[in-house]
C-alpha cells in the first residue's frame, strides 16, 4: 500500500503496469513532470517510444514503460480523478506510490532504445470483411448488451474465416465508457470517433468513447485472424466486469475453411460467405 520506490538520478528502470481491477479506470500521473516512455501495450512491443505524462489504463489493459530517474527528490504517483461519463462512475484522486530519487547519478547512463521491431501496418490493406459492433446499456440497470442482445453461452454471434483481415467499427451508444476486449488475438486501432490514429503497434483492449448528441462514440480497428492457433470459439466483451457479467459479451468462432466442418459450422460459414459478398466492393 502506497510503497516507496527507489531510483537513482538518470537511472533507467523498466516498469509494467496492469489494471487488474474489476471496474476501475486508472489515470496515472507523477507530480514533478516525470514522463512515462511506453514501449509495450497489452504485451505487444510497439514500433517506437511513446512519451506521455499521463497514462490512462482501462480495466484489463497493460502498459510496459521505461522510467528515467529524475533529479533528487520525492515524486508522488497519483491516480487522478476520473469520470467514466454521465451514466458511469466517478473515482477520486489518490496516491498510489512515491518515487524516491536519491544517491549518486547512474553510471553509466543507459540511453533510451532506438531500435524497435518492424510491425506490419494494417491500415493500408483491404479488409476481407467489415462489421459494426454496438455496445449499449438498457433501461434495466442490471442488463448490458452487444448488438441489442445479452450474452448467450450457446449462441455464435460472429463467424470469421481463418486468414481474413477484418475491420470492425465498435460503437458505444451509451453515456458511459465501455472497454472493448477480445480474446486470442490483437488488433490495430486506426481511428477514434473518425479521427485517424498514428500507427505504433497492436493491443487487445481499447476504451470506447461515450455517445454524444452527434451519435455513438466509436473506435475503428483492424483484426488479423491469421494465426491457426485461434481456430475455435472465444469471446469479446466489455472488460468492466460488472457489464460483462450482466450481458455485455459475445461469442466469436474462427473457422478454417479448408478443414472438415460439422453441420453447424458449415451453416455458419455459408452465412459468413453471404456476409462477405454483401460488403461494399
Amino acid at each position: 500500500f502506497q510503497p516507496e520506490i527507489d531510483i537513482a538520478p538518470e537511472e533507467l528502470q523498466f516498469w509494467r503496469f496492469g489494471n487488474i481491477g474489476a471496474n476501475i479506470y486508472y489515470k496515472l500521473k507523477f507530480n514533478g513532470k516525470v514522463p512515462f516512455f511506453i514501449i509495450g501495450i497489452d504485451g505487444n512491443l510497439q514500433n517506437q517510444i511513446i512519451e506521455t505524462r499521463e497514462l490512462v489504463i482501462p480495466p484489463a489493459s497493460r502498459y510496459e514503460v521505461l522510467i528515467r530517474g529524475p533529479k533528487k527528490g520525492k515524486y508522488k504517483l497519483h491516480a487522478e480523478k476520473f469520470n467514466t461519463g454521465p451514466a458511469g462512475d466517478k473515482y477520486p484522486r489518490q496516491i498510489l506510490a512515491t518515487l524516491n530519487s536519491s544517491g549518486s547519478k547512474a553510471d553509466p547512463v543507459i540511453p533510451l532504445p532506438t531500435v524497435f521491431p518492424s510491425v506490419p501496418d494494417l491500415s493500408g490493406l483491404t479488409p476481407n470483411v467489415s462489421r459494426q459492433i454496438v455496445f449499449n446499456d438498457t433501461p434495466d440497470p442490471n442488463v448490458f448488451v452487444i448488438d441489442n442482445r445479452p450474452y448467450e453461452h450457446n449462441r455464435i454471434d460472429q463467424t470469421v474465416n481463418l486468414g481474413d483481415l477484418e475491420e470492425w467499427v465498435v460503437q458505444n451508444a451509451s453515456k458511459e465508457l465501455h472497454v472493448f476486449h477480445i480474446h486470442q488475438t490483437d488488433f490495430q486501432v486506426t481511428a477514434i470517433n473518425g479521427v485517424p490514429q498514428p500507427f505504433t503497434g497492436y493491443q487487445d483492449t481499447v476504451s470506447l468513447p461515450v455517445a454524444t448528441k452527434k451519435g455513438p462514440g466509436e473506435v475503428t480497428i483492424r483484426i488479423p485472424f491469421t494465426n491457426p492457433l485461434i481456430v475455435g470459439e472465444f469471446v469479446y466483451h466489455c472488460h468492466i466486469v460488472q457489464h460483462a457479467d450482466q450481458g455485455m459479451m459475445a461469442n466469436i468462432e474462427v473457422v478454417d475453411p479448408t478443414a472438415k466442418l460439422n453441420p453447424g459450422q458449415a451453416k455458419r460459414l455459408a452465412a459468413h460467405a453471404l456476409h462477405r459478398r454483401a460488403q461494399p466492393g
